[in-house]
């Protein structure tokens, strides 16, 4: 399923009915973004949500599109066909200049990818879901990934903090058999070494299953203090209701994709109650100039009835990624990912004059200025594989809204990772940030694509 959203071109508009001229560029040009994403499958629900994001935020690059060039989102549907064709039909057939949201198969079609990039110089690609590949991937001129959100692993090892903080001291993990999944369950087990937990019991299930009394039973069976679980929404649902219906009463610290209705909706209000907690752990927004702006234009947005509450780490990461990438093509004044990516680099750090929002970033690089852009999700800095920090928190459901009830610290959480992984995980699995950072550095590794 592909569907094409229409996008604004408030800045031309305007533009016409004032009689000025809009630029040749912003007339006859756009850039096409390749949106992978999720309509059908175990994340299909997802996709009204992503889509939403999405146009919401090229709605506000679009008042003042980078080069004059309008931003048009393709949104292609990964869930039946899989990530890699649908990869292969953005970029061959309908020829985007950048490709959104490379995630848990890319391996499987980065040969392509690369094979790409080196004939044309695109397409660029930043990842809200980056989180899922490789850490020392990325963030080079000929594999231009530059993620929205930390290595998924970071939040596995941010909830097992949790659960140690609230003085739990053994515990059960259960993990779907999908690679996000299982890289957030490798991390948080390696992290209860490291922080003194007992794992009582390490279990992989599969998603679609009608229930999961089976492997609910086994964990009962072992009475761990809590229950890390990393799930799709709808799987984490049927497991915390078929735990109440058990008759048990877990202490459940689940994943980020636990933000979304469909967890609150299928886990049902009874069983969310029954049980002693129900947490997961996500990415949280920083308290700065970013967010009220943000916010204000997100809940007036035609969106915003798909989009929900806009303080979702997905809505705020997908907001920095694009605004910091649109940011950035235009400080590169052209668009092709050798300039793009030391343009990512240069925007998102340094010494530049630090912005808050896309209109402010604009106008200091059209200014002349260097610019260092701190969003809505704080820190935009990035390793030199295209790993980007990020703040943590730990939320629940309260009455059908997100509540955040706690901030996990996130040096902590990088700390926690760093001690608990051997050289070897950090290359086959991904660290995060200041891990990965420092491994680099120690030991020199080349972060440039094996050929």
């Amino acid at each position: 399923m592909t569907r094409t959203v229409r996008t604004l071109t408030t800045g031309l508009a305007l533009a016409a009915g004032l009689g000025i001229a809009a630029p040749v560029a912003a007339m006859d040009k756009e850039i096409t973004i390749g949106h992978l994403t999720y309509h059908t499958g175990e994340f299909g629900a997802f996709g009204p949500f992503f889509d939403g994001v999405t146009e919401m935020v090229l709605s506000k690059i679009n008042q003042d599109p980078p080069l004059g060039m309008t931003m048009r989102a393709i949104h292609q549907d990964i869930g039946t066909v899989g990530e890699a064709r649908a990869a292969r039909k953005l970029v061959d057939s309908d020829g985007v200049q950048i490709l959104l949201n490379p995630a848990h198969s890319y391996l499987s079609y980065r040969e392509f990818m690369l094979e790409t990039v080196a004939e044309n110089n695109l397409p660029l690609m930043p990842s809200v879901h980056g989180g899922a590949i490789e850490g020392a991937i990325g963030g080079v001129s000929n594999e231009p990934i530059f993620r929205g959100s930390p290595l998924d692993t970071a939040n596995g090892v941010a909830g097992m903090n949790h659960a140690k903080e609230v003085g739990k001291g053994s515990v059960g993990e259960i993990a779907t058999e999908v690679a996000g999944s299982q890289l957030q369950k490798d991390a948080a087990l390696a992290a209860a070494g490291a922080l003194g937990l007992e794992v009582l019991g390490d279990f992989d299930i599969e998603a679609g299953q009608g229930n999961y009394r089976s492997v609910v039973s086994r964990v009962n069976r072992l009475a761990p203090d809590a229950v890390i679980a990393f799930t799709s929404p709808n799987v984490g649902g049927s497991l915390v209701k078929n735990a109440a219906e058990s008759g048990a009463s877990w202490y459940i610290v689940g994943s980020g994709e636990w933000q979304e209705t469909e967890f609150y909706d299928t886990a049902t209000v009874s069983a969310l109650n029954q049980h002693e907690a129900v947490v997961f752990a996500a990415n949280a927004h920083a308290e700065n100039d970013a967010w009220a702006p943000f916010e204000a234009f997100a809940t007036a947005s035609e969106w915003a009835e798909d989009i929900g509450d806009v303080s979702n780490s997905y809505v705020i990461q997908y907001f920095d990624l694009l605004v910091s990438t649109a940011l950035a093509i235009e400080k590169a004044g052209e668009l092709n990912t050798e300039s793009w990516t030391q343009a990512m680099y240069d925007i998102t750090g340094g010494e530049g004059e630090v912005v808050y929002t896309y209109a402010d970033g604009l106008a200091a690089l059209r200014a002349g200025k260097d610019i260092n852009y701190d969003g809505v999700t704080g820190s935009m800095e990035y390793t030199n594989t295209g790993v980007v920090s990020g703040l943590f928190g730990i939320f629940t459901w309260d009455e059908g809204n997100l509540s955040q009830v706690a901030i996990v610290d996130g040096d902590r959480v990088l700390e926690i990772d760093a001690m608990s992984a051997s050289c070897a995980v950090t290359i086959s699995a991904g660290w995060p940030w200041a891990g990965l950072r420092t491994f680099q550095r120690e030991f020199n590794v080349n972060s440039e694509p094996a050929t």
